[in-house]
């Protein structure tokens, strides 16, 4: 919703940058508050780079850029798809987040929900190109948040302000100049509410998300953490209904439906064998 309210008159690359340089500053005050160092090696450095061009940089901008063509509402269901992104990266990326046959029909709940929100969107919005590459980047930001979840897990540094700060702070330096040379964010007016929209993005969005992020990766596991995506279309639809006078589509409802059901199959004997 916050960044639908951005992109009203701040365009999409420099709304991350925006977003990305406030969360950076306030990782950076933090570590210096609490005395933790910045990564000492440059391979590390470079990792957290990797990290945040995958988990930070590349979605910001594909879904800032998809937003503008569809309802808020649609993009939060799109993201509801992390987890079983994560589902199959985690099977051939880590050694202990394996897949099994429960997993594979929760991929096939998982499609059916992207096909039934597909189709609902495109009969419900003017059928357009435009349409069609929004849908496919809001999927595709979904991918490549799950991919670095697993990427985090992977990381040698598990202090979450460590790597986070180190994250956006090589987020931010990529993404300043792209924002400068691409859309020359000086000539933009922006409104309060888009510059109020950025500073709730870039504080509690970006910067504390990240160094929750961060924590409960390696505290529970890249699939555990990616369940938070559970709430994403929910509070999306609540938040775009009520403040941005979007319509809710049973279609979206149906999507929702069949997405956690595929959630629900891919864990569930996990789950038993816990008990157990």
């Amino acid at each position: 919703m916050f960044v639908k309210i951005g992109l009203e008159s701040i365009s999409p690359i420099t709304l991350a940058a925006g977003r990305i340089t406030i969360g950076a500053i306030i990782m950076i005050l933090l570590s210096l508050k609490m005395g933790i160092k910045f990564p000492q090696k440059v391979m590390e450095w470079f990792h957290c780079m990797i990290v945040g061009i995958t988990g930070i940089i590349i979605p910001f901008i594909l879904i800032n850029s998809s937003i503008q063509y569809v309802h808020s509402s649609l993009a939060a269901i799109c993201m509801s798809l992390s987890p079983l992104f994560t589902i199959t990266l985690s099977h051939y990326m880590t050694h202990d987040e394996k897949f099994s046959k429960n997993k594979l029909f929760g991929i096939i709940f998982g499609i059916l929900g992207v096909i039934s929100l597909f189709y609902g969107a495109i009969t419900d919005i003017n059928n357009s190109p435009e349409i069609y590459l929004a849908l496919l980047g809001l999927v595709a930001s979904s991918f490549f948040y799950a991919l670095s979840g697993v990427l985090i897990k992977k990381l040698k540094n598990k202090n979450p302000i460590s790597t986070s700060s180190a994250m956006l702070i090589t987020a931010s330096l990529i993404i300043i100049p792209l924002a400068l040379i691409i859309e020359k964010p000086w000539m933009l007016q922006p409104t309060s509410s888009a510059i109020y929209a950025v500073f709730v993005l870039g504080i509690f969005a970006t910067g504390i998300a990240s160094l929750v992020l961060f924590h409960l990766t390696h505290l529970a596991g890249a699939t555990f953490v990616s369940y938070s995506a559970y709430l994403i279309p929910l509070i999306g639809m609540a938040a775009g209904n009520i403040w941005l006078d979007e319509p809710l589509k049973i279609h979206y409802t149906v999507s929702v439906l069949f997405i956690f059901s595929g959630i629900y199959l891919a864990e569930k004997k996990k789950t038993k064998s816990k008990i157990l």
